[in-house]
C-alpha cells in the first residue's frame, strides 16, 4: 500500500536542505540554484542537480550524527551503564522510566508518539531520498562512496532498531518521488536480515575504505545478532584495528555529554545497577572516564559520577571501530572452541591501554561469556551497544533476563520493571502504517 502522509516531511526536509546548500554554494547574482519563481517556495526540481544531491546526503549525515547519541542515551538508561539520581516528584520522566525498565510508562509518557522509533524512522526515509539523489545525479567520481557511506549508515539504523525496539515494529520508507511505502511488522531477525542486505550494497559500491570497513563492522554486528559467528568474523578480519567512523558533532550537540548538565536530573554512570548490572565506576577501569558528582539523595553513602567519555558538547561518538571488529573476532573465536585465541585477542586489545592487566582464560563457556561481554561493554561504553548486548544474552545464549537487566528494589521507590526493550506505541503506528496492529511481540 502506498500512500501520501510523507509529502509534507519531504517538503520541509527539503527546505533544511537548501539551507544546508547555502552553505556550499556561493550565490552572487541572479540565476543561480536559490534564484526561483517564489523565493518562499523551495521545489523538488530546484535541487534535482548535482548540488542537490550532495545537500541531501550532507543533510541525511548531519540528521543522523545528530540523533544517534540521543538514542545511545536511552539505550544506556534501559541497560546498566547509566542511572538517574532525580527527586520523587520527578518520577514522570521518561528517561527514568527507561531506568526503572517501566516500558508502559515510557511509551504513555511520549505524548502519543514513538520518541525512539520515530527518530529512527526519520533517519531512515532521510537515507532513501539521499541514495536516490545520488544514484541521480552524484558525479561518477564521488557516486560510489557517497551511496556507501549512506548504506552503511542505513544498515547502521537497522540495525539499531533490530537491538533496541521490541519486535514487530515497522521500517516504513518513501519511494523517489516521496510516497510513503508501509510495512509489515518486522522480527528482530528479519530486520537484521535487511540490515545485512543493506550493508552489502555498501561493501560492493564503495571505494574508499573508510565507509566500506564502516559497513563490514556493522554487517559483523549485524552477523553476531543473527548467531552467524565465523561468518562474522570473516566479515571484519580486513578491518584495522585503529579504524573508527566518528559522528561529526562540530556543530551539533551530542546528547551523551549534555545530560551531564541537567542537574536537576543528576544524570551518573551505573554501577552495579540493580544487582546484575556491571561495575562501570568500582572497576575503575581507565575505558570508563569518570568523575565524582554528588551522593544520593535517597542514600548518603552512593556516591555517583559523572561520565567524561564525552568531555565537551561537541564531542564525537565512535559508531563503528577496528576494536569492535576485533570484539566480535574474539566472539567468533568462542564458538569455534578456541577460549585461548579469543582472550589472546581480548588481551591484545588491553595491552593498548595503560593500567589494564592481562586475562586469563576462563575454564566454562559461560565465563568465558561472562568475560567477552564485560569487555565489549567497557570498550563500547555508552556508544549505543549495550542494550543489544545484553538482549542477545538473552536470545542467543538463553539467559534468564532477569539475570542480565537490574531487578529487585528501585533505588528510587518501587521496583524495577520487565521491560528489555524499548517499546513503539501501538497507537501511533496504527494511525501512520495499517499493517501495524499489534503492540511488542515480546517484553
Amino acid at each position: 500500500m502506498v500512500r501520501n502522509f510523507r509529502r509534507g516531511f519531504a517538503r520541509l526536509s527539503i527546505t533544511r536542505i537548501m539551507l544546508a546548500l547555502s552553505g556550499m554554494v556561493s550565490v552572487t547574482a541572479c540565476g543561480g540554484l536559490l534564484d526561483v519563481t517564489d523565493p518562499t517556495l523551495i521545489q523538488e526540481k530546484d535541487i534535482a542537480n548535482a548540488i542537490g544531491a550532495n545537500g541531501r546526503r550532507v543533510y541525511a549525515l548531519s540528521r543522523f550524527y545528530n540523533i544517534i547519541t540521543a538514542l545511545a542515551a536511552e539505550t544506556a538508561l534501559l541497560s546498566d551503564e547509566r542511572t538517574f539520581d532525580l527527586r520523587v516528584s520527578s518520577l514522570t520522566n521518561l528517561s527514568q522510566a527507561l531506568d526503572q525498565r517501566r516500558d508502559t510508562a515510557y511509551v504513555q509518557g511520549t505524548g502519543g508518539g514513538d520518541r525512539h522509533l520515530a527518530q529512527l524512522d526519520e533517519l531512515f526515509t532521510l537515507t532513501s531520498s539521499a541514495i536516490y539523489a545520488a544514484h541521480e545525479y552524484a558525479p561518477d567520481s564521488l557516486k560510489g562512496d557517497y551511496l556507501a557511506e549512506l548504506f552503511a549508515v542505513r544498515g547502521y539504523l537497522v540495525a539499531q532498531m533490530a537491538e533496541d525496539l521490541c519486535a514487530g515494529f515497522p521500517i516504513n520508507d518513501v519511494t523517489a518521488d516521496n510516497r510513503s511505502v508501509y510495512s509489515m511488522p518486522y522480527t528482530t531477525d528479519a530486520a537484521l536480515t535487511l540490515a545485512s542486505t543493506t550493508l552489502d550494497s555498501a561493501i560492493a559500491v564503495g571505494t574508499s575504505s573508510t565507509y566500506v570497513d564502516f559497513a563490514r563492522v556493522v554487517k559483523g554486528r549485524v552477523l553476531m545478532g543473527l548467531g552467524q559467528w565465523a561468518q562474522a568474523a570473516a566479515v571484519v578480519t580486513s578491518v584495522p584495528t585503529d579504524f573508527q567512523y566518528l559522528t561529526d558533532n562540530s556543530t551539533l550537540a551530542n546528547a551523551l555529554y549534555e545530560v551531564n548538565a541537567f542537574t536537576n536530573q543528576r544524570a551518573a554512570v551505573g554501577n552495579n545497577e540493580g544487582g546484575h548490572g556491571l561495575p562501570f565506576v568500582t572497576a575503575q577501569d581507565p575505558r570508563v572516564l569518570r568523575q565524582f558528582r554528588a551522593t544520593r539523595f535517597s542514600n548518603a553513602t552512593d556516591s555517583l559520577y559523572i561520565q567524561l567519555k564525552y568531555s565537551s558538547n561537541h564531542a564525537p561518538m565512535v559508531v563503528a571501530s577496528g576494536i569492535e571488529a576485533r570484539l566480535i573476532e574474539a566472539e567468533a573465536a568462542l564458538h569455534a572452541g578456541l577460549p585461548d585465541s579469543a582472550t589472546a585477542i581480548l588481551n591484545t586489545l588491553r595491552g593498548t591501554v595503560s593500567g589494564l592487566a592481562a586475562l586469563a582464560t576462563p575454564t566454562t563457556l559461560d565465563a568465558q561469556v561472562d568475560t567477552l561481554y564485560k569487555e565489549r561493554a567497557f570498550w563500547l561504553y555508552i556508544t549505543g551497544r549495550r542494550l543489544g548486548d545484553m538482549r542477545r544474552l538473552v536470545r542467543l545464549y538463553a539467559r534468564d533476563p532477569e539475570t542480565v537487566f537490574p531487578t529487585g528494589n528501585y533505588p528510587l521507590g518501587g521496583v524495577y520493571g520487565k521491560a528489555t526493550s524499548i517499546p513503539f506505541d501501538l497507537a501511533a503506528q496504527a494511525r501512520l502504517n495499517p499493517h501495524i496492529t499489534q503492540g511488542c511481540a515480546t517484553p
